[in-house]
């Protein structure tokens, strides 16, 4: 059977929540963190040589990093869903986002949490963190105002890796979150993550990752 091995508070969220949306049937392996460190104990370590949630296994296959395990669930189980046409538009804004996730849209909310936690705080990092959430978390924006989801007008696995940067980055996907991005004042992303929020397979994960 399918392995999940899931972190609290990690991106294994969202291959639990694709797990619920395609239906599939799997095992969620849960890992403590260091009360000290807040980092993976060694049971993870066991399974990802460098310690870090999300990693799956299927069989003799162990698959690390977020968009690499999306890419073989689909690939695997998908049958054609949660991921557009070969050969549209929708397909290459789908592996933009894919991937935009993880970096480009990712670093400010990093560059966020790092700061807070450690109390740091220039001019410089500053301005920089702000531009970049001016110019990323603003083209999510300007995108979904073109089409009600990230790579086009349906649902896709895209949306689960976006809709969790952004949620890190309103502060709601790490309980007591206090970030300084732009989602309050952008009704379009605050609309997309509340859409998101109600999708029945969502709800689901949320529920068995609290359980």
């Amino acid at each position: 059977m399918l392995k999940i091995h899931h972190l609290a508070m990690s991106r294994s969220d969202r291959i639990v929540w694709l797990a619920e949306e395609l239906g599939l049937q799997y095992e969620l392996v849960r890992h403590a963190r260091d009360p000290k460190t807040f980092l993976a104990t060694e049971t993870l370590k066991a399974v990802s040589p460098v310690g870090k949630s999300p990693a799956i296994e299927d069989g003799n296959r162990v698959i690390h990093e977020s968009a690499v395990i999306v890419e073989y669930l689909l690939d695997a189980y998908g049958k054609g869903r949660l991921r557009p046409q070969p050969g549209t538009a929708e397909l290459d804004q789908y592996r933009y986002w894919l991937h935009c996730s993880e970096s480009t849209l990712m670093l400010p909310v990093l560059l966020d949490m790092m700061t807070g936690m450690a109390q740091i705080s220039s001019a410089a990092m500053d301005f920089f963190m702000t531009r970049e959430y001016s110019t990323m978390f603003g083209y999510v924006e300007q995108t979904l105002q073109r089409h009600d989801y990230i790579a086009g007008p349906e649902f896709t696995a895209a949306d689960i890796m976006v809709g969790y940067t952004l949620r890190l980055g309103a502060g709601t996907a790490v309980p007591g979150g206090k970030m300084r991005s732009p989602v309050e004042k952008m009704p379009g992303i605050q609309a997309y993550l509340g859409k998101l929020q109600h999708r029945a397979a969502f709800i689901r994960t949320q529920e068995i990752l609290s359980a």
